[in-house]
Order: C-alpha cells, then structure tokens, then sequence
C-alpha cells in the first residue's frame, strides 16, 4: 500500500515533496527496525529531486529510546528527512528543563524539531492538558533560553480552524499572533494583537 501511494504521488509533477506524519518510531520501532522492505520503499521514492519528510511526534525525551534513536538512523540513512511536531501539555512537558532535554536530543540523532503546538480544546482533554497561553509562552521562552540556533527553530503554533497561528509575543496586557498559515489567503501572514486573558488556552477565549 504504502509503496503504491508513493508511486501516484511522484508521478504528480508539481508535487515537490512527500510529508508523512507517524508516531511509528515512538510506539512501533520495530516496524522500522524488521521491515527491509519498508526501508527499501522509502529510499527508491525518496530522492534528491523530491524527498520525503517524516513528521514525528515525540512529546517527552522519555520516548527517546535506543530502538526509537536506531528507527531514526534507519530512515536518515533511507534518505528520509525528519522533523518533529511537539504538543505542549500540562504536566508531561509544561516544563522549560524537560522541553530543552527534548529539543536537544532529537537535535542530536538528527531530528529537527519543527513545531510546538499549544494543545487544542479538545473534548475530555482540553481541561487535563492545556496549557494557559501566557504560561506556555513563558515556557517556550524558557526553553530557548537552554537552546542553540538548530534545536531552537520551532515555532509555537495553535492549529485553529482558520488556519495555523504563531504566538509571537506577549507585552503588558496583549499577546501578539500571525498567521503562519491560513485558510483565507488573505490573512497568510496576517500580524495582529488580542488583549490578553491569563486564563486563555486558545485564540477563541481571546
């Protein structure tokens, strides 16, 4: 299956790159580990011309084991590029020590971190696992702090419905946001200020 999904979508010209997202290496590293022709797949389809990204997502550098830095090695040497989305949550990783530990690491066996998402109002986990806005940026600020240029480039971003938003910033009492993406062309880009709440989790109880 997988390598017939690859075969369509290198067949697609103006498709430039291939982005797979997985937890595989976290939870299911053998599937990388014992699968040759699972890594055989991906480097045929992964070329210099158009490569394939994978999206990991570790979240704490507790899921950093030897079989998981080994399933890493075995795709970077399949010519797989990767990087890796974070979510930030209350009393996992709402900690500057512990995101720095992560950050550093994943830079380390060669996994960029990429995105660190505020983590969304879902339904039963919004109120175990959120993070106020003024605290995670706080955190996030924190965490540069013990960062060098590689392992710091993530963006702190909440995928809202209207498309992905970066917190930029926060002076006295207002938090400053843009548009990373969007929905609405129109607002790509799009800079602009809401006056902050401290109990805040998300752009809608701005």
């Amino acid at each position: 299956i997988i390598e017939k999904i690859l075969s369509k979508l290198s067949s697609i010209n103006h498709v430039k790159f291939i982005r797979i997202g997985s937890r595989i290496p976290i939870v299911f590293p053998d599937r990388i580990l014992e699968d040759k022709s699972l890594l055989k797949t991906l480097k045929k389809y992964s070329k210099p011309e158009r490569r394939i990204y994978l999206v990991t997502h570790f979240n704490h550098p507790n899921e950093i084991t030897k079989k998981s830095i080994s399933a890493i090695n075995k795709l970077i040497n399949s010519n797989i590029i990767i990087n890796n989305q974070t979510v930030l949550m209350k009393d996992i990783n709402d900690n500057p020590e512990i995101l720095a530990d992560l950050f550093k690491k994943l830079t380390s066996i060669g996994v960029n971190p990429y995105y660190i998402f505020q983590c969304r109002p879902v339904k039963r986990v919004k109120q175990y696992f959120q993070v106020p806005l003024q605290k995670g940026y706080k955190i996030i600020e924190n965490t540069k702090k013990k960062l060098d240029g590689h392992s710091k480039r993530f963006k702190y971003i909440m995928a809202h419905r209207t498309g992905k938003i970066e917190i930029i910033g926060i002076l006295d009492n207002e938090i400053y946001l843009k548009y990373h993406q969007a929905k609405n062309p129109k607002n790509i880009g799009k800079f602009f200020r809401k006056k902050l709440n401290k109990k805040a989790a998300w752009l809608d109880d701005l």
